[in-house]
């Protein structure tokens, strides 16, 4: 029997009242990852230009083919600020750092753009799950 891990991307990491919403995605959306505004008020795209919207969270229901990766067209709930949730960091981070992510995948490093009044609550090195405090 496999046991179900003890974090994973995009799991929300503590019980405080966080802003959760949804919108359809327009790209391949993974969980733990920046989704931003997509071409119309009700869409979402990962990484991108647009407007910070939040953290895709994990959806335990998606099915096995999509790898938990949520498809387009389907509906990709997030979280906003305040959360703190889990993400995988591209690079090695410490706590406290600021935290940033890459405009084409939405992955978390530390040079990117920046997500305005965001750091890592815990460091870890590139690769590794890390807790993203938004604030």
């Amino acid at each position: 029997m496999s046991r179900m891990p003890k974090a994973y991307a995009g799991m929300v990491a503590d019980q405080q009242t966080t802003v959760r919403l949804s919108r359809l995605a327009e790209s391949p959306i993974n969980p733990g990852r920046v989704v931003t505004l997509g071409s119309a008020d009700d869409k979402a795209v990962e990484g991108g230009a647009g407007m910070f919207l939040g953290i895709a969270m994990a959806d335990r229901t998606l099915s096995p083919e999509q790898n938990g990766v949520f498809a387009v067209g389907d509906t990709v709930g997030y979280v906003a600020r305040p959360a703190l949730i889990w993400c995988v960091a591209k690079v090695g981070v410490n706590a406290g750092d600021a935290a940033a992510y890459d405009l084409s995948t939405g992955e978390l490093n530390l040079l990117g753009t920046p997500i305005p009044n965001s750091n890592y609550a815990s460091s870890a090195a590139s690769g590794e799950l890390v807790k993203l405090r938004l604030q």
